[in-house]
């Protein structure tokens, strides 16, 4: 059985060794401060493996970038997306996440662009983290 909430806290670590983040939460926070990452859980598949001993969690990753200034800050996702401080490598630079799980990668970035939290726009991007627990 999957420890939710120690994944969702070996994934926050992984993401807080970015400089580049203000926030990182792992829930959607009641109030945001860009540049930052939230962490929700999407999917559980069960049974991945003999004996139920294997199951799938798949989160996003949230990045949330002011509005303002707009070339400054896709330049900034543009970062997070490819390269030595991007999600991926933050997060598959440890793929058990602490010992939280068995591995974990980032599979595909979708939805850049405008998204709204809390009532506020901003832009972002959301990527896909399947874990394997």
């Amino acid at each position: 059985m999957a420890d939710i909430a120690a994944i969702r806290s070996g994934l926050k670590t992984r993401l807080a060794t970015s400089s580049t983040f203000v926030q990182v939460a792992a829930t959607m926070p009641d109030t945001v401060s860009p540049p930052c990452a939230v962490i929700d859980l999407e999917t559980a598949t069960y049974h991945q493996a003999f004996g139920n001993g294997l199951e799938l969690l798949t989160f996003q990753v949230t990045v949330i970038a002011q509005r303002f200034d707009t070339a400054s800050n896709q330049a900034l996702l543009d970062g997070l997306i490819s390269g030595s401080g991007s999600v991926r490598a933050l997060i598959e630079g440890d793929v058990t996440l602490g010992g939280a799980c068995s591995t974990c990668q980032v599979s595909q970035m979708t939805n850049y662009g405008l998204l709204t939290a809390n009532e506020t726009d901003y832009i972002g991007a959301n990527f896909q983290v399947e874990v394997y627990a």
